[in-house]
């Protein structure tokens, strides 16, 4: 009986500890374009740069200048998003003959590194317990 009390105790501690929390993302400079927000979240390096985010949406836009998008249950943890608004519904980020975006894209912290996309180290933010804004103006 001692025991079971133990580990229900210890059990039940270790599920507080680990918490899920509504994040909200403000995506600014729409520019009041049409089209496709696509937006992923990673949880490292090897991720971030590909198509496999923990956590995903594809939200319609049409004549918003800016747009909240909760997400619910994010675990505790340290984490990087990427966007772009596919404004000619392609399913992809449509770049120039040099690689650069012909349609607007973004990273968390704002980054925008002069001649490439950010990396996850740049982008990546913590969530820990508290619900919060993280707001991302696309270029």
């Amino acid at each position: 009986m001692k025991y079971t009390a133990t580990f229900a105790f210890l059990f039940l501690s270790s599920l507080i500890l680990v918490s899920n929390t509504k994040q909200t993302l403000l995506v600014s400079n729409l520019e009041n374009k049409k089209g496709t927000l696509f937006i992923g979240w990673y949880s490292s390096e090897d991720t971030f740069s590909g198509k496999n985010p923990e956590f995903k949406k594809e939200v319609e836009i049409y004549n918003l200048s800016e747009i909240s998008i909760p997400f619910d249950n994010i675990p505790d943890g340290k984490y990087g998003i990427s966007i772009f608004l596919d404004e000619n519904n392609n399913g992809k980020l449509d770049l120039n003959f040099l690689g650069i975006p012909k349609e607007k894209y973004g990273f968390s912290n704002n980054v925008f590194p002069l001649t490439r996309a950010a990396n996850f180290k740049e982008a990546a933010f913590e969530i820990q317990g508290k619900s919060k804004i993280i707001a991302i103006r696309l270029k």
